[in-house]
């Protein structure tokens, strides 16, 4: 019998003996997997953010808004034309080539239907906007439907094969390509219109590549499996509500953007895009690099999960002790790699974004505190909704979804009433805490996961950010050649942390996660007492 375990722990019938570090070969893969998304994602940050260094001095503050606004445009119609099918893969028992070719075929089609629609209303959003440059930007945005939904496709099945490697270098690769593209344009006098190639050059580039390795790949047309045919219906509708959904977020998530170049002005849409891209590279990085290995891990898992009799069935329909470790460890884990990162970035980015963008942008420099903290709660957020979405449970992820739009919506309704940028940030921010408070209130009710030990480990998380957060800004005042006295004691008092925090190491929930899984020298007596001689303990 397999008991080789998923992300963060393995399926378990309760009867047999678990010996320490079983889980550590496939713990190993998906951390092995897991680096190699963000060491390309580090590469894919530096790119941009050269890329931005450039565009922020050759590109005006209301270009760049009317660019923003119409990307938002395109991003919005790119969940219809990838209609969740990449979810789909990803979360998919067993990928064949007729899957494959089914999700394609589905995506084309997709993808032609916005490609016309954006053709067809282009200038209707350029008098909505009051931009008329907006136009142009979207017909050359809307070339990318025609590659994106095999670009999407392609890279899911590739990552669904566990071709991880493969995966990054062809979206680090594409994306290079992309930003040479645009870069030249701009240069050469395209200006706004070089930044809209960008995005269909990077689109380009993941169809060709991705498609071409997952194709050799998969098994053979004449295999037993390869050349199952897809069924169209059933796949449509496993993919719809996710597409629904993926499609909600997005819109809870731009509407901060889309007041504010609707009712403050393209200016500020300029100066709020400015900084939601460059908070963005670090929670696209961190999100989609968590997502991408965990979902298809934890679906292994729960696979993997013994059918239990009608007498030992948990009761109220909730998940196996297998499940909910592993979603734990990998929520704890998502808390850890998003909180502090973003705490420390709140407090050096301000002026880590002028000294990048140049004199001009201090109102978007004041927006990356608040944004930070949006950020690093829409990491934990987006991670929660895979592991909803591997469980299958639509009306968590749709309840919690909701209660994030709503906040998010009365917010930004607060905010333009203000005429404050810096409200609809914080209006950002609420919506993602209603969004994770919803998620943890049913998580509790349905035993997904192990409920006390999370919300202990988010707040030890969060208490460590603080630190990270006055060390980033003690870090950006000195910088700036200003006084900043506490930056004396930032030194002395790592140090007395460190002291400390050393023999209490095994108590901080990120390091339990990694020793329960064979990632760390075991040295923690109850974890191994719980894993040989208690696996179902909770």
């Amino acid at each position: 019998m397999r008991i080789d375990g998923g992300p963060a722990g393995g399926a378990r019938t309760g009867k047999e003996t678990v010996l320490p570090g079983e889980e550590r070969p496939h713990s190993h893969a998906v951390v092995s997997g897991t680096l190699w998304n963000y060491s390309a994602a580090v590469v894919a940050s530096l790119l941009q953010l050269g890329y931005t260094a450039y565009t922020g001095r050759a590109v005006s503050a209301a270009a760049f808004g009317a660019f923003a606004s119409a990307l938002s445009i395109t991003q919005l119609l790119g969940y219809f034309a990838n209609a969740g099918l990449a979810t789909t893969v990803l979360r998919s028992r067993e990928l064949t080539r007729g899957l494959l070719v089914a999700t394609v075929r589905l995506g084309l089609l997709s993808g032609l239907v916005c490609f016309a629609l954006v053709q067809a209303t282009a200038p209707l959003w350029a008098e909505v906007w009051n931009a008329p440059e907006t136009t142009g930007l979207l017909r050359v945005l809307g070339l990318q439907f025609l590659f994106l939904p095999v670009g999407a496709v392609s890279a899911a099945g590739l990552r669904r094969l566990q071709a991880q490697r493969a995966a990054v270098l062809v979206e680090t690769g594409a994306l290079a390509a992309g930003l040479l593209t645009g870069t030249l344009l701009l240069a050469a006098g395209w200006n706004p219109l070089g930044l809209a190639a960008t995005s269909v050059t990077t689109q380009l580039g993941m169809a060709v590549l991705a498609g071409m390795l997952v194709a050799r790949r998969l098994p053979p047309p004449g295999d037993r499996t390869g050349g199952r045919p897809g069924r169209y219906r059933e796949l449509a509708g496993s993919s719809g509500f996710l597409a629904g959904h993926q499609l909600a977020q997005y819109v809870t998530n731009t509407v901060p953007l889309w007041a504010a170049g609707a009712v403050l002005g393209p200016v500020a849409a300029g100066y709020y895009s400015r900084s939601t891209l460059f908070t963005g590279l670090l929670l696209t990085t961190l999100a989609a690099g968590l997502t991408r290995v965990t979902t298809p891990a934890l679906t292994r898992v729960r696979a993997q999960a013994p059918e239990p009799s009608p007498e030992a069935r948990p009761p109220g329909g909730r998940e196996e002790p297998a499940v909910r470790r592993a979603a734990t460890d990998v929520l704890l884990a998502a808390s850890a790699l998003s909180f502090l990162p973003f705490a420390f970035l709140a407090g050096a980015g301000s002026g880590a974004l002028r000294l990048l963008l140049g004199p001009g942008w201090d109102e978007a420099a004041g927006l990356v505190p608040p944004l930070c903290l949006f950020s690093a709660v829409a990491v934990v957020y987006a991670v929660g909704l895979s592991v909803d979405t591997v469980c299958g449970s639509h009306r968590r992820m749709a309840a919690a979804q909701a209660a994030a739009a709503v906040v998010t919506l009365a917010g930004a309704v607060l905010a333009t009433a203000g005429d404050s940028l810096t409200l609809l940030a914080l209006a950002a921010l609420a919506g993602q805490l209603g969004g994770l408070a919803v998620q943890m209130w049913k998580w509790r009710g349905h035993g997904v996961v192990e409920a006390r030990r999370l919300g202990v480990g988010y707040a030890v998380h969060a208490a460590l950010g603080l630190a990270a957060y006055a060390s980033g800004a003690a870090l950006s005042r000195t910088a700036a050649g200003l006084p900043c006295p506490a930056v004396l004691l930032v030194l002395p008092a790592v140090g007395l942390a460190v002291v400390l925090c050393r023999p209490l190491r095994t108590r901080l929930p990120l390091y339990r996660v990694a020793a329960a899984r064979g990632l760390l020298p075991l040295r923690v007596p109850d974890l191994r007492r719980s894993r040989t001689t208690r696996p179902q303990a909770q």
